[in-house]
C-alpha cells in the first residue's frame, strides 16, 4: 500500500542548537554565555550522569560534514533554533562572532538549496539571566523582542518562517512546577507566571517582527497530546478533561481565543498570576500566525485521582510499548491514532478561530542503537515502524481535512536530550553519533527517510 502525499508537502528534520552545538563550543571560541542548562545538569541531580551539553555533536566544528550528510539524504527543509545564550553577552552586547558563526552555517544550508525554519527560543536561556529570575522575571519579554530583532536584523535573510517558541508548556511547567527541566523549580504559581510570560512574549515578538515586516511567516510550536479516559465512569472522563486543560487547551486557549480555559483557571485558583485584558489583546495572535507547529510523541491513558493536584494520574495498559524516555507509544486497540486524533482536535478546535495550516514540528522514537565500530549502517526497524504509523496518521489526518503542511522529524542525529543528556537508552537520531569519536554512521531509517523525501510517498 502506498500514500501519496500532496506535491507541496515537505519532508524536513528539526534539531535545536545547544543540542547538537552545546555549550563548550561558543564559549570557547566566541566567549558567548553558558546556557542554563549547563548549571542545571552540574547542579540538580536530575540530569543524566550530570553531563550538561558540553560540546553536543560538535556541529559548532562539524557542520561542513553534517551539511554534506543532509545533502546525501536529500533534506531539503530544516528546522533550527538560534541560541539567546550565544547571541547576547551578560553585559547586553550582541555578540557578533556568533552572529558570523550563524551567518555562514545559514549561507551554506541556504546555498545548498536547503529551506530553513528558526526557532527563536528552544530552552537556551542563559544562567545569568535565569538567576534573575529567568521566565518569571517579566523583563524577560524585552529580551527576547530584542533577540528577535537581532536574529531578523542579522539573519532574516536566509531564513524561511520562524517559530517563537518551542513547547512552552515543558519549559514552564516541567521546569518551573515540576523541577524536571532546567531551571529545576517547584512551585505552581511561579510556573503559571512563567508561562504567562511565555504567551506574553509569544504576543510581543509577532507584534515587534510583523511591524518591521508584514510579509514575515511566523509561527509557534507547542507540544501536545492526546488523552483517553481509563473507562467511561464520568470521574475518568472528567480527568481525562483536566489533563487535555492542563497541556493542550492551557497555552492554545490563550493563542486562539484570548482567554484561558475556564475549568482550568478555577482549579489553579490562587495559583493564577494577575492577568489585564491588554495581556490577553497581546496574546492572542493565532488568527495572525501564518502557521501553527505542533510536536506529538505519544498520547495517555488517564484515570481520576482524588489525591492528585490535578485530579489525573496515567495508566499503563498490559501489552503497551515503552521507549527508553518511559514515553507509552503504542497500546494495542486503545489509541494506534492517537496522532491522527490530535490533529483533527487541534484544528477543529480552533479552525473558526484563525488556525490556518498545521505544521508537525516534531516526532520520532528514541531507543536504544550500538554500532560495532565497524558497519555502515546501523539497523533501527522499530524506528522505522513508529514512524511509518505515525506519518500514515498525519496522510489520513490531511485526508480528512487537516491542514497539515509539513513533517519535521525528530531527529537528524542524536544528541544532547535534556535530563537524559547522553544516555545510550535514549536517542531519537536517524543517524548515529558515537560519543568518543564525534563518528556519523547511518541508520537504515536514514535511509528510509531519504526515501520518503525523494518520492513523497509513504509505502507501508
Amino acid at each position: 500500500m502506498n500514500l501519496k502525499f500532496p506535491s507541496s508537502f515537505i519532508f524536513g528534520v528539526a534539531d535545536a542548537d545547544l543540542q547538537v552545538v552545546g555549550d563548550d563550543e561558543p564559549k570557547k571560541f566566541e566567549k558567548a554565555e553558558s546556557s542554563m542548562w549547563e548549571h542545571f545538569a552540574k547542579t540538580s541531580g536530575k540530569v543524566y550522569k550530570n553531563q550538561p551539553p558540553g560540546q553536543g555533536i560538535n556541529r559548532y566544528s562539524l557542520w561542513k560534514e553534517d551539511l554534506e550528510i543532509m545533502k546525501r539524504l536529500g533534506v531539503k527543509h530544516y528546522r533550527t533554533s538560534v541560541s539567546i545564550a550565544r547571541i547576547f553577552k551578560k553585559n547586553g552586547e550582541i555578540n557578533k562572532k556568533a552572529i558570523n558563526w550563524y551567518k555562514e552555517y545559514f549561507k551554506a544550508l541556504r546555498n545548498a538549496g536547503i529551506t530553513i525554519y528558526v526557532t527563536l527560543y528552544h530552552w537556551e536561556l542563559p544562567q545569568y539571566f535565569s538567576e534573575k529570575g529567568g521566565w518569571r522575571n517579566s523583563s524577560v519579554i524585552e529580551f527576547l523582542v530584542k533577540h528577535s530583532e537581532v536574529v531578523y536584523g542579522y539573519l532574516g535573510e536566509y531564513v524561511e518562517e520562524y517559530f517563537i517558541l518551542n513547547e512552552p508548556w515543558i519549559a514552564a511547567i516541567r521546569g518551573y512546577y515540576m523541577g524536571i527541566n532546567a531551571p529545576g523549580e517547584t512551585n505552581l504559581k511561579g510556573a503559571l507566571e512563567a508561562g504567562h510570560n511565555m504567551l506574553l512574549t509569544q504576543g510581543a515578538v509577532y507584534r515587534i517582527l510583523s511591524s518591521l515586516d508584514s510579509e514575515v511567516k511566523l509561527s509557534t510550536v507547542y507540544n501536545t497530546s492526546g488523552f483517553y479516559a481509563a473507562s467511561a465512569d464520568k470521574k475518568d472522563i472528567l480527568a481525562a478533561r483536566i489533563a487535555d486543560g492542563q497541556m493542550n487547551r492551557w497555552f492554545m486557549d490563550p493563542l486562539f481565543l484570548g482567554k484561558y480555559p475556564e475549568d482550568m483557571v478555577e482549579l489553579y485558583g490562587v495559583n493564577m498570576p494577575k492577568i489585564s485584558n491588554a495581556d490577553m489583546n497581546l496574546i492572542k495572535v493565532g488568527a495572525k500566525l501564518y502557521s501553527f507547529g505542533l510536536n506529538y510523541y505519544f498520547s495517555n491513558i488517564v484515570e481520576y485521582d482524588e489525591k492528585s493536584f490535578f485530579k489525573f494520574k496515567p495508566v499503563i495498559k498490559k501489552g503497551s510499548e515503552i521507549t527508553g524516555r518511559g514515553w507509552v507509544i503504542f497500546v494495542p486497540s486503545l489509541y494506534l491514532e492517537g496522532f491522527y486524533d490530535i490533529l483533527r482536535q487541534t484544528y477543529y478546535s480552533y479552525k473558526n478561530f484563525g488556525l490556518k495550516r498545521l505544521y508537525v514540528a516534531e516526532n520520532g522514537m528514541a531507543m536504544k542503537d550500538s554500532w560495532d565500530g565497524k558497519s555502515e549502517v546501523i539497523a533501527d526497524e522499530r524506528r522505522i515502524s513508529f514512524l511509518k504509523e505515525h506519518i500514515r496518521q498525519v496522510h489520513k489526518a490531511i485526508e480528512s481535512g487537516v491542514p497539515v503542511k509539513g513533517y519535521f522529524l525528530w531527529t537528524l542525529m542524536d544528541n544532547y536530550e535534556w535530563q537524559w543528556a547522553y544516555n545510550p537508552e535514549v536517542v531519537f537520531g536517524i543517524i548515529y553519533v558515537d560519543r568518543k569519536s564525534m563518528k556519523r554512521v547511518l541508520k537504515k531509517s536514514a535511509l528510509w527517510y531519504q526515501q520518503l523525501i525523494k518520492t513523497n510517498t509513504l509505502h507501508l
